[in-house]
């Protein structure tokens, strides 16, 4: 019969007959080899599925390259050109924000200007060798020999002033005015200056009854008419330094337009002389200085002098003219008004000066004057300004080509 229960006295017995075994390693050294293993354990399911993420990407990667590599037939303009796919454009427009084609971002917008001409070919004076940061000059009568000037009324980033840009072309064809005005409208690249990506806009402009009227008509819903002051501003401050006295309004062929400040117009008479002063704008070290009309009105000429000395809380806004540029009485002849200046006046011949003097000119201007005098001046010239005798006032501010 098989025995099927050891006695522990026995089993004892058994074990101490067998060999001994002997273990010379330090529990240190036990401890540390159990922690390798499982160390070893713990990596291999990472790295298999490090491995396995790679390889979906990469063929994820191929997948979305290959769809944006394609181009159909039909995306092959008439000019030979390819065309970008949608898919390029809106990862363009993700990585580099409002950087896009200046035409593409307008008709998305429902910007676009039309005009009734089939003339859009113009010739622009060349440009400088390389674009003024700090100073933009006016533009004056002798400059315009066999030439001409286009300006147009940009908002500024923050669409608290209507910026005067002007462009001067190489022919002198005032019965073109309105055509050139929209090609400008079209062609200029507001964003280069620090300002405002305004134009093109999504109305016609035509000629109106007469030379000196600008016919304007909007498509139905349009959002100028919505954020008219802007636009009526704008508007004003363009024709008013391309020969226009009036604006007469349609809505869809319709006479008549209703914005939503302005109530409903018909027509819009252009304003040449607003008593206004002058400031300077820049947005950033980095953009051109411009004068900028201001938006008030002022009683008197001298008022409107002192206050382009103002500041102003308004980002981007300084004075135009130095607390230094002093003067001791101003009296006026006709179309003539002259300035003496105090002995003390600080009139260099630099850029700063210039530019302080042509705020004066075009305040000036806006009082209906055409000619100023500055008695007692430090010195003869400024620029291209001779301060001993009666200097006309300029034409446009801001040339920019």
């Amino acid at each position: 019969m098989r025995r099927t229960r050891w006695k522990e006295n026995e089993i004892e017995d058994m074990l101490r007959e067998l060999p001994k075994l002997k273990d010379d390693r330090t529990k240190a050294e036990v401890f540390a080899r159990i922690y390798d293993k499982k160390r070893k354990k713990h990596w291999m399911p990472l790295i298999a599925g490090v491995a396995s993420l790679f390889l979906l990407v990469v063929f994820a990667s191929s997948l979305i390259i290959g769809k944006k590599g394609t181009t159909s037939q039909e995306e092959i303009g008439g000019n030979g050109k390819l065309s970008i796919s949608e898919n390029k454009e809106s990862t363009e427009h993700e990585r580099h924000g409002i950087k896009e084609d200046k035409q593409d971002n307008q008709e998305f917008l429902g910007n676009k200007v039309e005009i009734e001409s089939k003339d859009n070919v113009l010739e622009t004076e060349p440009l400088k060798g390389e674009k003024e940061k700090t100073f933009v000059h006016a533009i004056y009568q002798d400059d315009l020999k066999n030439a001409s000037i286009i300006t147009l009324g940009v908002p500024d980033v923050q669409k608290n002033f209507i910026v005067p840009l002007s462009i001067k072309l190489k022919n002198n064809d005032e019965a073109n005015t309105l055509n050139r005005l929209v090609h400008q409208m079209s062609d200029i690249d507001e964003e280069q200056y620090g300002l405002f990506d305004y134009f093109p806009l999504d109305i016609k402009i035509s000629q109106g009854n007469d030379m000196t009227t600008a016919h304007i008509d909007f498509q139905e819903n349009s959002r100028l008419l919505d954020d008219d002051t802007l636009f009526l501003h704008s508007m004003e401050e363009t024709l008013s330094y391309n020969n226009i006295e009036k604006m007469t309004f349609s809505t869809g062929g319709k006479q008549g337009a209703m914005f939503a400040h302005a109530g409903f117009l018909k027509e819009a008479d252009i304003p040449h002389q607003k008593k206004r002063t002058y400031l300077l704008y820049q947005r950033d070290e980095s953009s051109p200085r411009f004068l900028v009309p201001s938006n008030l009105d002022y009683q008197d000429f001298e008022e409107a002098l002192q206050a382009g000395k103002g500041k102003s809380d308004i980002e981007g806004i300084s004075p135009a003219i130095p607390d230094d540029l002093n003067w001791e009485s101003i009296r006026s002849k006709g179309d003539l008004v002259i300035i003496k200046l105090s002995d003390q006046a600080a009139i260099k011949n630099s850029k700063e000066s210039l530019q302080a003097l042509e705020a004066i000119l075009f305040i000036a201007k806006d009082f209906g004057f055409e000619k100023v005098k500055f008695e007692n001046a430090p010195i003869e010239e400024v620029g291209q300004l001779n301060l001993t005798e009666n200097i006309v006032v300029p034409k446009a501010p801001n040339q920019v080509n």
